[in-house]
């Protein structure tokens, strides 16, 4: 069976657990994660928590905000004039999502704060940002490089 281990290609399925008991799986179901460890392409402390699972290891592992999205940033929290965030006709909520759109930074998201009737202060930091996040994480397949495949229980030639 193979570990998961640097330069390995990894697939699996996880669960987030927040610290105020909410629970979700941000895939749709049935939906799996596959990444190559070692390339950064998920969060540090969630690759970190991969390293070393097996084949079929389930593993809770909680991950420190600073490790997953970061402490939330005052700088990307910031007024708009309302006009600018959504046509008139829209109606405008505190706690909606709006899509912006910046010449540096391109398109993105982020969270109405607060509103008047001529600005909008908009935060957009992640969701999940100062937050320590608990993954239950549980792997399906390991791919090492040069490593022949391993199914079901028998050792594969590769080719």
């Amino acid at each position: 069976m193979n570990a998961a281990t640097q330069g390995a290609t990894v697939k699996l399925i996880y669960t987030i657990r927040l610290q105020n008991g909410a629970r979700f799986r941000p895939l749709h179901a049935g939906d799996t994660l596959e990444f190559t460890i070692g390339r950064g392409t998920v969060l540090p402390g969630f690759e970190q928590a991969v390293l070393g699972m097996v084949e079929g290891e389930t593993r809770m592992a909680t991950v420190p905000a600073a490790e997953a999205y970061g402490p939330p940033r005052p700088d990307k929290i910031f007024r708009m004039k309302r006009s600018e965030v959504l046509p008139e006709a829209e109606p405008l909520a505190v706690g909606d999502v709006v899509r912006i759109a910046s010449a540096e930074e391109g398109e993105f998201f982020a969270v109405v704060r607060e509103m008047d009737s001529d600005a909008v202060l908009l935060d957009a930091n992640h969701p999940l940002c100062g937050q320590d996040i608990t993954f239950e994480i549980h792997l399906l397949e390991v791919t090492v490089p040069g490593a022949a495949p391993y199914r079901n229980g028998a050792i594969h030639a590769a080719g």
